[in-house]
């Protein structure tokens, strides 16, 4: 739950403004229906305030990463309580992370996206 609320605040920190839109080049709209998709199948929406954020996971998190890196989005290195992290942003509404260190400090690799939706 942490983890959920410091997203929440690193993402209108980083992106400045709920307003700004996805990518509407195609690869980019596959992308972000696929976690979508994802995270309705697998029950990871979560209801908030002002809008809906969808968590996805797996293979479909992975390959929004790695498109997001291939579209040269900067990327940001955080370490936080749960580990370290790679973020890159989803133009103003999310980001996609890998978490490259658990808490005490031994490497994995675990991927996720964060998309919210405002009401």
């Amino acid at each position: 739950m942490a983890y959920f609320f410091s997203f929440l605040l690193g993402f209108f920190l980083a992106s400045g403004s709920a307003t700004a839109q996805i990518s509407v080049k195609p690869e980019g709209l596959t992308h972000y229906s696929y976690c979508i998709s994802h995270a309705k199948d697998r029950s990871n929406v979560f209801l908030l305030d002002r809008g809906t954020m969808y968590r996805c996971g797996d293979d479909i998190a992975t390959a929004y990463f790695n498109y997001l890196g291939r579209q040269r989005v900067p990327e940001k290195r955080v370490t936080e309580a749960e580990g370290v992290f790679i973020y890159r942003m989803i133009s103003g509404v999310g980001k996609c992370w890998n978490k490259i260190e658990d808490a005490e400090g031994n490497p994995m690799s675990i991927y996720g996206c964060d998309i919210y939706v405002e009401l």
